[in-house]
């Protein structure tokens, strides 16, 4: 798997998130660990994921800036992203 393609992912799927977080009750961060997608799901159909799935908080990779909006957390995303590297 393409780190780089997966943290491009990743972003996009946490930033669906902050454009509409209000949509969401307890946002997922969902992996798919053979094919690379990323999605948000609810955390309750998290639940009934196959198990080649893993999944996110997704308050772990959004954070608050000290104006008080919320962004990505580059940082986190990309460690996420690196953990699915195979050496």
């Amino acid at each position: 798997m393409n780190t780089t393609e997966l943290e491009k992912k990743i972003l996009g799927a946490v930033e669906d998130y902050l454009a509409t977080p209000e949509a969401w009750e307890d946002a997922q961060l969902t992996v798919d660990t053979l094919t690379g997608e990323a999605d948000l799901v609810e955390a309750e159909e998290a639940d009934s994921l196959p198990d080649t799935t893993d999944e996110y908080d997704i308050m772990d990779l959004v954070e608050m800036t000290p104006d008080g909006s919320w962004i990505a957390d580059r940082e986190n995303i990309a460690s996420v992203a690196e953990s699915y590297r195979k050496e």
